[in-house]
């Protein structure tokens, strides 16, 4: 078959008008992946944590890469230690953990796991480990040169028994001489004197420790709206030297917040305030275990729901 020229012609231009291939359906598909998330570091000082509540999955597996060994109950009964480093639990959780477990740090679970993880990393004090360099060997002892036996030893002669020394005759004994006739004195009779008994010292009374206030509210710092700190500390000067004076007493530190934004995130500048109102005491000299921390957030309002007075940290003294 002899192909001509025109015709060629028109089977290269059909073929570069050709329709380019579509895909499968006719619809070209697209497929995202999801942006690899940052490996979790791993803690320096993996401890026991306690989620209580409902804790978000995230945050059990972060946890649990880090090194940490968690532990997640749906109440204070359910758990199986008597006692961990750090809880963090559900705001209506707190004051269970704090009454089951007190020798431990409880803390408001906010809503972000990131937040929570550098929480617990700053209770368990992270450090950085660092690698065990080599040290220089020290001799203690020097090494001491085996004897061989029979060789190094000078032999001793039997040393001959020296004879016993001669021993005097013992001399009968003498009698005793006689003794006088023995006189008869007449004693006067004694006049005995009566000595009174001293008489016990009185203790004397130890100084009376100043009056203590009635539990109660001791006082009040107040915050601006969303701060949990403030440049007034006045009152905390004054509650720092009362302190002092009365250095058997024990107080609680309330965190509180107005009714404006989430419960969670109320709770989380409870919490806050009254840990930066603890911070102030100690720096003022007031010993750290007289100080008790506990968050209410939004829900015990002493004011009403408008007044700004409720974003305030109270200072309570132990019954």
């Amino acid at each position: 078959m002899k192909w001509t020229l025109a015709g060629l012609l028109a089977a290269l231009v059909i073929d570069m008008h050709a329709p380019p291939p579509v895909d499968a359906c006719g619809v070209k598909l697209t497929v995202k992946s999801r942006a690899p998330r940052k490996a979790v570091a791993r803690s320096s000082n993996p401890s026991e944590v306690l989620l209580l509540g409902r804790p978000p999955r995230r945050l059990e597996r972060d946890l649990a890469a880090a090194g940490h060994r968690v532990e997640v109950a749906p109440n204070a009964a359910a758990a199986k230690r008597k006692t961990y480093a750090v809880i963090i639990a559900d705001a209506d959780k707190q004051g269970e953990a704090k009454q089951n477990f007190s020798d431990s740090v409880v803390m408001v679970r906010s809503s972000d796991p990131s937040t929570d993880m550098r929480s617990v990393e700053n209770q368990v004090a992270r450090r950085p480990t660092a690698v065990a360099t080599g040290g220089t060997v020290i001799l203690a002892k020097t090494e001491r040169q085996p004897l061989r036996a029979g060789g190094g030893l000078e032999k001793r002669e039997p040393t001959a028994a020296k004879p016993a020394p001669a021993v005097d005759p013992v001399p009968p004994p003498t009698p005793p001489p006689t003794p006088p006739p023995a006189r008869v004195e007449t004693k006067e009779p004694r006049t005995e004197t009566k000595v009174d008994p001293p008489k016990a010292e009185k203790p004397t009374p130890e100084p009376k420790p100043k009056a203590i206030a009635k539990a109660g509210v001791k006082d009040e710092v107040f915050f601006s709206l969303g701060k949990a700190e403030t440049d007034s500390t006045n009152k905390l000067t004054k509650v720092a030297k009362w302190l002092a004076d009365n250095s058997n007493v024990s107080v609680v530190i309330e965190g509180h917040a107005d009714p404006s934004g989430s419960a969670e995130g109320n709770m989380a500048l409870g919490q806050q305030r009254a840990e930066w109102v603890k911070e102030q005491l100690v720096a003022a000299g007031v010993d750290a275990s007289r100080l008790e921390v506990v968050s209410f957030g939004d829900t015990k309002l002493r004011y009403g729901r408008h007044d700004g007075r409720n974003r305030r940290a109270a200072i309570v003294i132990k019954p």
